[in-house]
């Protein structure tokens, strides 16, 4: 599975001679059209590759297609990072648009797929277990189980006093008085696991948390979260019976997905208020591009699957939205098209930039008006 620090490596390349694939593997396409996919999607950008660079483009097309002829499907799509002396193959649950670009490696619809399908944990609490799961590009991360030991076998009863003919029974086996002591080490048990729920948040990137359990168990459990991880609950689910962590991702995911549904259409709303009346964010292609190479942005907004032809300086390197006429910095007149996946990625990840990427309906009315906004720092 790919990780942030992966793409970070790839974004930040500065390899020219590398073949990046995006290629669906749904089982709706059948593995006899792989090889005539590929060399479709080849015919796209071989025109595009220089006399300078055919021998080692060349190369590493044998490579890739050697690959894709014996490849067996693990998920829904495989991505390629290929070049003459490096390699980098992961697979996925999540569908990708097919894809072939040559030059430094494209990981604009990788850097999409990221931050469309952020990581979320779930946490499902009983009695004796707890369970943790990391949840990434829709697929189970990781998986931990923590289980409460409570030896109640000591649990003698107690005869204290006496009252007419009879006993006075206290801290005995009454059904009350047994659940009551039993939970108090529940919740002790609970407490233990702060600290190591908190590394597990840390060590997968979680900033969102869905909790689940019985209705009995779950109130009390989500009153025991330490604060800092309370915060980051946005769903809690009933879950009357634990079977399998996978069973637990698609019975949890349903929730989750409409609660991103909802996020997005916040975010879409605020940015258009905020660029409408108070000035703090931009929308469209070259207002963005101008605020954010000036270091102005703090959160890009995205549609997924963006892309245009935008105009990069060949003197200074800036990039903006004009299709002809001078460079916007320096005045030149020598400007080249290049299209703009191939080139926000690597300003996302130089400005350390925030990205939300919008791929519910609220997209359309986002695209309308250029299919990217930002919000600014000052």
């Amino acid at each position: 599975m790919i990780s942030p620090q992966d793409v970070k490596r790839l974004t930040a390349s500065n390899d020219r001679h590398v073949l990046t694939v995006y290629f669906s593997t749904s089982p709706d396409l059948p593995r006899t059209g792989y090889a005539a996919r590929l060399r479709s999607l080849l015919r796209e950008v071989e025109p595009l590759v220089s006399s300078e660079d055919r021998k080692q483009y060349e190369q590493v097309v044998a490579k890739v297609t050697n690959f894709v002829g014996q490849y067996r499907p693990t998920g829904n799509s495989f991505l390629v990072f290929a070049g003459p002396k490096s390699w980098d193959e992961y697979s996925s649950r999540v569908p990708v648009r097919d894809e072939v670009w040559w030059g430094r490696p494209n990981t604009a619809q990788l850097l999409w797929l990221l931050e469309e399908f952020r990581p979320y944990g779930v946490l499902i609490a009983g009695i004796e277990h707890v369970r943790f799961l990391a949840v990434r590009m829709n697929a189970l991360e990781a998986f931990q189980e923590f289980h409460a030991e409570i030896d109640t076998s000591q649990w003698r009863e107690r005869r204290v006093g006496t009252k007419g003919r009879g006993a006075v029974q206290k801290g005995g086996r009454s059904v009350e008085a047994f659940d009551q002591r039993y939970m108090e080490h529940v919740r002790r048990f609970w407490k233990t696991l702060h600290k190591p729920l908190a590394e597990l948040v840390e060590r997968y990137h979680i900033r969102r948390l869905a909790l689940a359990g019985t209705k009995s168990v779950l109130p009390d459990f989500a009153r025991s979260l330490p604060a800092a991880i309370g915060k980051m609950v946005v769903a809690q689910l009933n879950l009357e019976t634990f079977t399998t962590p996978t069973d637990a991702v698609q019975r949890v995911f349903p929730e989750v997905a409409a609660l991103e549904a909802k996020r997005e259409q916040a975010t879409v709303n605020e940015l258009l208020a905020a660029a409408g009346i108070s000035k703090r964010a931009a929308v469209g292609i070259d207002p963005v591009l101008k605020h954010l190479q000036a270091g102005r942005t703090s959160r890009l907004v995205v549609v997924k699957g963006l892309d245009a032809e935008v105009s990069r300086c060949n003197k200074c390197q800036q990039v903006s939205g004009l299709a002809n006429g001078q460079c916007p910095r320096c005045n030149s007149a020598d400007l080249g098209r290049v299209k703009l996946a191939g080139v926000l990625p690597r300003l996302v990840l130089e400005h350390g930039l925030l990205v939300e990427v919008i791929r519910s309906q609220v997209g359309t009315e986002l695209a309308r008006s250029g299919g990217v906004g930002a919000f600014l720092r000052f």
